[in-house]
C-alpha cells in the first residue's frame, strides 16, 4: 500500500510538471507573437508606447526591434538593384562593331551567384579606377570570339516609372526611363 501511495505521488508530479512546462511554454509562444507585432508598430498611440517599454528589452536583445516597412519592404525597381543602378558594358571588336550587353541578364534571383554579382559591380561603380580593370579584362575574355579591342562600362539609374507609364504601353528600361553614365573605357589586352 505504501509502494502504491509513492507510485501515486510519483505520477501526480510528473503531471504537475508536464501541466508547468506546457503553461510555460505557451506564455512564451504568446509572448513572443505579442512582441512582433508590437515591434514593427509605429509608436503614435499611448497603447503601444506602454507596450514597447515592456517588450523593448526584450526586442533589443534578440535584435527584433525593426520598422514599420518590416511588412513591405522595398525591393527595388521592377526587381533589379535596390540601388536603383544597373551595368551595362559595350563592346568594340575588330572590325569596328558595337556590341551590347547586359551582363546580370542570364542571372537567377535565388542563386548566390545574382547576390555575389550585384555586390561586385555596386563596388565597381563606386571606385572605377581600383576595379574596373578587372571587369574589364573578364568581359573581355568572356568574349574573345568577337575579338574585342576596347570595352566601355556604362552605369544605368532607371527614373520614376509607374502605373500609368504601364497603361501608355512605356516599358520601365525605355530610353525616356534610364538614365545612362559613361563609367569608362578600357582597352582589352591582347
Amino acid at each position: 500500500m505504501l509502494r502504491e501511495v509513492s507510485v501515486s505521488r510519483a505520477m501526480a508530479a510528473k503531471v504537475w510538471r508536464e501541466r508547468v512546462t506546457y503553461t510555460a511554454m505557451s506564455l512564451f509562444v504568446a509572448w513572443h507573437t505579442l512582441a512582433m507585432v508590437v515591434a514593427p508598430a509605429p509608436s503614435t498611440s499611448d497603447l503601444i508606447k506602454g507596450l514597447r517599454t515592456v517588450f523593448d528589452p526584450y526586442l533589443h536583445f534578440f535584435k527584433l526591434d525593426n520598422q514599420w516597412n518590416f511588412f513591405a519592404p522595398d525591393v527595388g525597381k521592377e526587381g533589379r538593384d535596390p540601388l536603383g543602378v544597373i551595368l551595362r558594358y559595350v563592346i568594340k571588336d575588330d572590325a569596328g562593331t558595337l556590341h551590347r550587353f547586359d551582363p546580370d541578364a542570364g542571372l537567377n534571383w535565388f542563386r548566390p551567384s545574382s547576390i555575389w554579382f550585384h555586390d561586385w559591380y555596386r563596388a565597381l561603380l563606386g571606385n572605377p579606377d581600383d576595379f574596373g580593370e578587372e571587369f574589364a579584362a573578364l568581359f573581355c575574355r568572356e568574349h574573345a570570339e568577337l575579338h574585342p579591342v576596347t570595352i566601355t562600362l556604362f552605369a544605368a539609374e532607371q527614373k520614376d516609372y509607374g502605373p500609368l507609364d504601364r497603361l501608355r504601353g512605356k516599358q520601365p528600361l525605355d530610353p525616356e526611363f534610364v538614365k545612362v553614365a559613361t563609367v569608362k573605357s578600357f582597352e582589352c589586352p591582347p
